[in-house]
Formats: structure tokens, C-alpha cells, sequence
């Protein structure tokens, strides 16, 4: 059943066009740009039914700054956006102990490109893991203190080593904080 809603949730969520990002937090994303996710129609059948609320992506100035000064663009793949918030809709049973997302972010400088998604929040390790490409499950950030913007997401050793090597460069490392994240469940 669990495979079955989220196939659903993601086959809805494949008509759902994606703005782009640019890497500074205050215009992080345009404020009209919705997901047809939050909204549950346009797709025969309420997509809200299997959507358990979502959780709001806010870039750290200091990283966003980082981001452009390195040329890398930020975009949400399969994710919607509020204002300078990039919005993921939380799937699966958070009852659990984890929080199950769809979406994610697809960052790029020139033809190089990476992206992160479908992340899982294990509220009892403290890490975030996503896929890399669609192809391997890894931890991408550990989450740390809350703050008034949400959770801090602050990059893994391995997150840092896979941004350095897919884009040539030695910014990231283990412990930068890309951002913050705050889960609403409905």
C-alpha cells in the first residue's frame, strides 16, 4: 500500500512544473508558484488524501551566497515553494520515528549538475538521508539545533565530498549549514 501512494503522490507530482531557484534566500523561489500538491486537484483524484503535510526548506544566507559565488543554481524538482521557502510534501507515517518526503533539489553550474531528493528525516539518528540521482540512498545532512527559521540542516561528511567532486570544487564541508527545515504535519 505504502508503494502504491507514493507512486500516486509522485505521478501526480510529475505534471507539476518547477520554477527556478536562484541561491539567494530572500528570492529563493516566486511567491505565486504553487504545487498542484498543496492544492490536491487537476489530477481526478485528491492527491491531499495521501500528503501528511509538508516541510519548508529555508537556504542560510551564508550558504546561498556561497552557492551563487560558486555559480550553482538551486531548483525544486517535484516540490512546491512559498514565498523564499521550498515546500516538500511529507509522505508515508511520521508516527514512526521518520518523515518520508517526495521532491527535491536539483543543483547545477553550467552542465554539471546533482540532484538530491525523495529525503527521509530519522528523527531518532538526527541525519536526513535523500537519494543521489535517483539512484542511492546516502545521508546528506544531520540536523541540529532548532532555531526561529526551523531546524538546522548542516551538510554530512559525504554530502560534502559528493557537492566538491560533482562540481570541482572545496567549499562544502562537513558541518556548513545549507539551511533549515521545519516539518508541519496536518
Amino acid at each position: 500500500m505504502r508503494n502504491r501512494v507514493i507512486t500516486a503522490c509522485l505521478a501526480a507530482a510529475l505534471a507539476i512544473p518547477t520554477a527556478a531557484v536562484t541561491a539567494t534566500p530572500a528570492a529563493a523561489a516566486p511567491a505565486s508558484a504553487h504545487s498542484a500538491l498543496a492544492h490536491g486537484h487537476g489530477y481526478g483524484f485528491d492527491v491531499r488524501k495521501f500528503v501528511k503535510g509538508r516541510t519548508e526548506l529555508t537556504l542560510d544566507p551564508a550558504a546561498a551566497q556561497a552557492l551563487t559565488s560558486l555559480g550553482v543554481t538551486v531548483k525544486p524538482f517535484l516540490a512546491g515553494t512559498r514565498g523564499s521557502k521550498i515546500s516538500f510534501a511529507i509522505v508515508g507515517n511520521p508516527k514512526d520515528g521518520t518523515i518520508e518526503h517526495i521532491g527535491g533539489l536539483l543543483f547545477q553550474a553550467g552542465r554539471k549538475w546533482l540532484l538530491l531528493s525523495n529525503y527521509t528525516i530519522d528523527l531518532n539518528r538526527g541525519v536526513l538521508t535523500g537519494l543521489i540521482d535517483l539512484r542511492q540512498r546516502a545521508p546528506l545532512f544531520t540536523l541540529g539545533a532548532p532555531t526561529s527559521q526551523g531546524v538546522t540542516l548542516a551538510l554530512t561528511d559525504a554530502a560534502a565530498d559528493l557537492l566538491n567532486t560533482r562540481f570541482g570544487v572545496t567549499a562544502f564541508t562537513e558541518g556548513l549549514v545549507i539551511g533549515y527545515g521545519n516539518p508541519i504535519l496536518r
